[in-house]
């Protein structure tokens, strides 16, 4: 069994094992997240600081670019410097050129003094290719070769610097220092407005870059990585780093991203961080390597994951001892059952639904035998029951016996029966849409039988059965309340009426016999109730039906049948044949309130006047059209439909409806017919006016009015009618005649054009001429000349 168990996919093993793990892995997932919130803060405060720190340092070196661009502000607008440069004096006295030019080398010390943190400055003028020093003047060359002169920044490479066209802005340049040590250094350079293309001046403003180095030496995060300030062409202007850049550096990303990660070509994964001077325009950037960042948060994540893994095995473990110790009682309990059923050891399943499947089958055993015990007693008695109330019972069997064995007692005075239909009861169904439309009949059966017996159990006793599709109930009574039997019956049967309509939406139609005495009298109290409810078509609303109550009508029907006279009948058929609806339903109606609500009839009678009505109806058919045509001939159902009606009004409906089809029927007919003679005597008008013209085409005067005149009707009319009918008007007709006879005339070659004009009836030549072209296309001598060819 264990070992089938561990194979078996579908074991409870799996849902604990599955649990289980479950429930270890939540603390480790609870871990992991807890390591990824801390892994993010930290990230979040590392990134923070190095901003932090990144924005000191701008703002340290944003105060000493700013030194060197007020500098260069105080030179360029210096006043001797201005006149030296744009004055036309020297035109005239040239020799003052000189002179000037060392006031202003003079002049340059007192700067020296007011900015201690420029280490070197001068101005290169372009006319005469000499540099002005503070305290000296010397030429281009020589100015060279004691300031940058290098290997690394030419001569050449010096020039094109200093004459470039417009230009103001921070490049990295050497100089050499005090001690003839050639040294990095970031110079301001700042040029006077062009002349034949070149510079008039320039100032080129230095600091070296130990110099701007010596604030991020003291930042120990700098220390371990790249910390650069470029300029706008991003080149570096100074660096606190001695080993060069990683190649493929993305420059590019400094202008859109405030913060990235680059992948140096040796491998390496760096961080970088830029943040750029609002003033100046520089780029500060640091490239750290990502190591030195998460040292703390690999050693936090390697905890985690040796946390992770010690749970794991540890928590393993314990779930393979729990898990075999917790399934031991089951693998028992399962083997004792399986060994009631030996099928059941062969097949998959889950132990708790195998053990909650013999437990269910076997009081579900337990149920459906009580439930059969109890259905077949039901229907014995029921069936005893029918057969009691119609006298069939088997006279071997006593009564009294029978009666003891179906736990019936009927030991009080008064015997009577109650029958019991539902009238409407589609409210009921569309409660209960989950049972079938015989499971929702035997349901609201049940109900009403239990409702009925409960009501007469109080005081009485009553059994209730059903008998085709009829619920009988048999009542002994008692009545020691002072209420009459009867008085008792239709009491019951208000107050079932009234809680079933109330409570379920089952109307009833009841139906109750007159009083017995005898027992032997119950298949007699049947009848009458059976009687009674037969009584239900005729009465409609009335839904309590006592017997009694009922013979005194019925009595008083046998000598007077009921009222549809001839006359009523001879004015409800012509009315039929004419297809007039609104007409024959009122006279519908007028017969219905005289039989049903002026008077009572009883069900043959009410039957009779049914096949009254129907005769009436299929008479106004057959002398309308043929009888073959009859929809009653085609749908004999229709007649079987209003005669299974169970109330008047029911019936009245099927009347209605039978008559909306016999009306639209014969008005179609006699639509037909009337249309049909219209277009006969249209047919016979047409022909006579064309007899006539025929007849009279010769004469001059014959014309519409003459026409119209003959026929004794309006011209316009009678042309209209023939136009409409003969699809031409009657001058069009004239003229079509006297041409067409005309024809005839011109083929003898005897007569003229004028002799075939006057011969059908044309006083005017011309006009016959004018006619004979439209109607023929030609002219009449054209025709003349063809014919005699």
């Amino acid at each position: 069994m264990r070992n089938k168990v561990i194979i078996n996919r579908q074991s409870i093993v799996l849902p604990w094992m599955i649990s289980y793990i479950v429930i270890l892995l939540l603390p480790v997932a609870i871990g992991l997240l807890l390591y990824v919130e801390s892994n993010r803060t930290l990230k979040e405060e590392i990134q923070q600081a190095n901003d932090s720190l990144l924005k000191q340092v701008r703002e340290v070196m944003d105060n000493q670019f700013k030194a060197m661009e007020q500098l260069n502000f105080e030179l360029t607008w210096n006043v001797n410097m201005q006149e030296l440069l744009y004055s036309n004096k020297y035109d005239a006295y040239p020799k003052e050129y000189r002179y000037d030019l060392y006031q202003i080398a003079r002049s340059l010390t007192l700067y020296q003094t007011s900015y201690p943190l420029i280490d070197s400055f001068y101005v290169y003028l372009n006319k005469d290719q000499s540099v002005i020093l503070p305290a000296t003047v010397r030429t281009s060359s020589f100015a060279y070769d004691t300031l940058h002169k290098s290997d690394e920044f030419s001569y050449t490479s010096w020039q094109s610097t200093l004459n470039r066209s417009n230009f103001k802005g921070f490049i990295p340049m050497y100089r050499i220092g005090s001690e003839n040590k050639l040294l990095k250094t970031v110079a301001y350079i700042s040029t006077y407005p062009t002349e034949h293309d070149n510079p008039v001046a320039t100032n080129v403003i230095m600091v070296d870059q130990s110099r701007i180095l010596g604030a991020i030496q003291n930042m120990e995060i700098f220390n371990k990585g790249h910390v650069l300030i470029l300029n706008e062409e991003n080149q570096i202007l100074a660096s606190n780093s001695t080993s060069k850049l990683p190649s493929g550096f993305p420059f590019e990303q400094l202008a859109n991203k405030a913060q990235f990660y680059y992948t140096g070509s040796d491998g390496e994964k760096y961080e970088v961080f830029n943040i750029q001077s609002p003033r100046s325009k520089l780029k500060y950037v640091s490239i750290m390597p990502s190591t030195i960042y998460w040292q703390k948060a690999a050693h936090v994540r390697n905890l985690t994951y040796i946390s992770m893994a010690i749970s794991l095995l540890g928590g393993g473990i314990l779930t393979y001892i729990f898990l075999r110790r917790n399934y031991n009682p089951v693998r028992r309990l399962v083997h004792a059952f399986s060994m009631k059923q030996n099928n059941a050891s062969h097949q998959r399943f889950n132990e708790f639904h195998f053990i909650q499947e013999a437990v269910d089958r076997t009081l579900i055993e337990v149920a459906d035998s009580k439930t059969k015990m109890e259905q077949q007693r039901r229907i014995v008695r029921s069936h005893f029951i029918e057969k009691l109330l119609k006298g069939k019972l088997n006279s071997q069997i006593p009564i009294h016996e029978a009666l003891t064995t179906f736990e019936m007692k009927l030991d009080r005075l008064d015997y009577a029966v109650m029958l019991f239909v539902v009238d409407k009861n589609e409210t009921f169904t569309e409660r209960i849409t989950h049972l079938s439309e015989e499971e929702s009949w035997k349901f609201l059966q049940f109900i009403v039988m239990n409702v009925v017996e409960e009501l007469l159990a109080g005081q009485h006793r009553g059994y209730a059965a059903e008998i085709d599709d009829t619920l009988a109930c048999l009542v002994n009574l008692t009545t020691d309340n002072g209420r009459s039997s009867k008085e008792e019956l239709l009491r019951i049967a208000e107050e079932a009426q009234t809680f079933l309509s109330a409570t379920y939406n089952i109307h009833l139609t009841i139906a109750i016999s007159s009083i017995h005495e005898q027992l032997a009298d119950i298949p007699q109290a049947f009848l009458e109730a059976l009687d009674s409810m037969a009584f239900k078509m005729v009465m409609g609303g009335r839904e309590i039906l006592a017997y009694d109550d009922l013979q005194t009508t019925i009595i008083s029907e046998t000598n007077t049948g009921y009222d549809y006279p001839q006359q009523v009948e001879q004015q409800f058929l012509y009315t039929l044949k004419l297809g007039e609806l609104a007409e024959a339903q009122q006279i519908l109606s007028d017969i219905m309130h005289r039989n049903f609500e002026c008077r009572d009839i009883s069900v043959s009678l009410a039957k009779c006047l049914m096949l009254g009505l129907i005769t009436t109806m299929m008479k106004s058919i057959s002398e309308t059209g043929d009888i073959q045509e009859s929809f009653f001939i085609r749908n004999p159902q229709l007649i079987d439909r209003l005669l299974g009606s169970k109330t008047v009004q029911e019936m009245q409906k099927q009347l209605n409806d039978m008559l909306a089809q016999v009306c639209t029927y014969t008005a179609a007919k006699r639509q037909i017919t009337i249309s049909q003679t219209r277009q006969k005597a249209m047919q016979q008008l047409v022909e006579e006016v064309s007899t006539f013209i025929e007849h009279n085409y010769t004469d001059a005067n014959l014309n519409v009015t003459m026409i119209g005149s003959h026929f004794d009707r309006k011209a316009t009319y009678l042309s209209k009618l023939f136009k409409d009918y003969a699809g031409e008007g009657l001058l069009d007709r004239i003229n079509k005649v006297r041409i067409n006879k005309s024809k005839q005339l011109l083929r003898q070659q005897e007569q003229s054009v004028g002799d075939a004009a006057y011969g059908v009836g044309f006083n005017d030549i011309n006009a016959f001429i004018r006619v004979f072209k439209k109607v023929e296309g030609i002219t009449p001598g054209k025709y003349k000349e063809l014919a005699d060819k």
